[in-house]
């Protein structure tokens, strides 16, 4: 049996998400196990998905994750995440309409901006 060579622990997971390209394009895709650095996820197809995307976590996009494609089978690609989920601000995964309600306040500096 080889060695676990992960940088973090991986935890199982099912949870909807979408692939979101460049060009706007979105595929719908399922996370089976995600840890800090990275995750396994579930694709109709691994080729048509690019080397580098955004992992919408909610489907309004206010939840992502930058990713790099690091291996790929027919229907399963592993990613790893290009922030680590502490700078990414510790993303939860939750139902959508509970997300908007968790999201940080704007800083005071922010808030002022943008009145």
């Amino acid at each position: 049996m080889s060695k676990d060579k992960r940088k973090s622990r991986r935890r199982p997971i099912r949870y909807v998400a979408w692939a979101a390209a460049d060009s706007g394009e979105r595929q719908s895709c399922l996370l089976s196990d995600m840890s800090e650095t990275g995750a396994r996820i579930d694709v109709e197809n691994a080729d048509q998905v690019p080397d580098h995307f955004m992992l919408l976590l909610s489907a309004n996009g206010a939840a992502r994750r930058a990713c790099h494609v690091v291996w790929r089978k027919p229907t399963q690609i592993g990613v790893r995440f290009e922030l680590s989920a502490v700078a990414a601000q510790d993303v939860t995964l939750v139902p959508d309409s509970a997300a908007e309600s968790k999201m940080p306040a704007a800083a005071p500096a922010e808030a002022a901006a943008n009145q």
